[in-house]
């Protein structure tokens, strides 16, 4: 729980200070540990950013960014965990954090100024963010075993949260 509580202050804080630019550059990390772990991240436009961190073994992510300051990253431990993130547009801004087994969350953002989080706990949780327009924010938080999220807002400035735990 301390993790959670830590990855959504972090998520909050990152969201209100923005995404700092240094230069005119797409900047990719990735780090992946363990085996049998697959990333790929491709970006066309300019200050775009993607981090992948992954752990333990049998991971996927993808994370496709297309625009004008995007950024993304995706952090992954435990086994067989699956994490995709597309954004289309200007400053769209996604972070996921998995811990467990079985765990997917797959973002789509398309416009500007679009903020999606996840953090996933447990295992078997499924996870789907797809936001289309401006200024809209999403949250997912799910802790146990089995949950399933899925949200999708177009339009401007719309908020969602949702929180699920439990076992299935």
């Amino acid at each position: 729980m301390k993790k959670l509580l830590t990855a959504v202050a972090a998520l909050a804080l990152s969201a209100s200070l923005g995404v700092s630019t240094a230069a005119a550059e797409n900047r990719t990390r990735i780090n992946q540990s363990g085996y049998d772990n697959g990333a790929a991240a491709v970006q066309n436009g300019d200050r775009n950013g993607a981090v992948v961190v992954q752990g333990g073994r049998g991971h996927y992510s993808r994370g496709v960014q297309s625009g004008y300051n995007n950024y993304l990253r995706m952090d992954q431990y435990g086994t067989r965990n699956s994490a995709a993130t597309t954004q289309r547009g200007e400053n769209n801004y996604s972070v996921t954090a998995q811990e467990g087994r079985r765990l997917r969350s797959d973002t789509l953002q398309t416009g500007y100024g679009n903020i999606a989080g996840v953090a996933q706990i447990g295992d078997g949780h499924t996870a789907v963010t797809d936001q289309d327009g401006v200024d809209n924010t999403s949250a997912i938080i799910q802790s146990g075993n089995g949950q399933n999220a899925q949200v999708r807002q177009s339009g401007a400035g719309n908020i969602s949260v949702v929180i699920q735990g439990g076992y299935e």
